[in-house]
């Protein structure tokens, strides 16, 4: 509310002039309507809590008006996309990169991890392929995690049309980490 009051303009537009379109974040759109183009279905599972049906889309629109999201998230993306926002992020690229040692600053944060500490909008985990700095997502029906290995200068996102976690088989910071693993040893090869 801050930021519409100072520019006069929505938050979404001050976030589309300011990152979407200077970073080329082409597939990241905001979620301003009960209707999203190009988001495939998602499923919560029977009986969840929110809509109450497996099904999150029916009939082209969201169970659930999204917008609740707004600044919390309140944007809809692709993996791609959430990849290259992770590395202009982490690397200092979409603010100022004196910032980041307030942004790292994190405090222990044991309920998202052993080892882990939360900073101003950052998970910042100890991971087997070494630190890891980047956020999970959650909205009924889709789940997401994206990770930057400060020391690979890599960045992975994966996301998935579920927000049921034993649907999954393992956590999706696992998936990433994994998937950093096989690409430094196939480098290394």
């Amino acid at each position: 509310m801050i930021i519409e009051k100072v520019t006069g303009k929505t938050f979404y537009e001050e976030a589309t002039r300011r990152l979407l379109k200077p970073l080329k974040l082409r597939d990241t759109i905001p979620q301003n309507g009960m209707r999203l183009k190009g988001v495939v279905q998602g499923y919560a599972g029977p009986n969840n809590p929110f809509g109450g049906s497996d099904a999150m889309i029916r009939d082209g629109k969201f169970v659930i008006n999204p917008q609740f999201e707004w600044t919390g998230g309140g944007f809809a993306s692709t993996a791609h996309d959430l990849a290259r926002w992770a590395r202009y992020l982490y690397e200092g690229k979409a603010y100022s990169f004196d910032l980041m040692p307030q942004v790292l600053a994190g405090v222990p944060a044991p309920m998202l991890g052993r080892e882990t500490k939360y900073g101003l909008g950052v998970i910042i985990r100890q991971t087997s392929a070494g630190t890891a700095f980047g956020h999970s997502g959650f909205f009924p029906g889709y789940m997401t995690d994206m990770m930057y290995f400060p020391e690979q200068r890599i960045a992975l996102a994966v996301q998935v049309n579920t927000s049921v976690p034993r649907d999954l088989g393992k956590p999706l910071g696992r998936v990433l980490v994994e998937a950093l693993e096989v690409i430094t040893s196939a480098n290394k090869n």
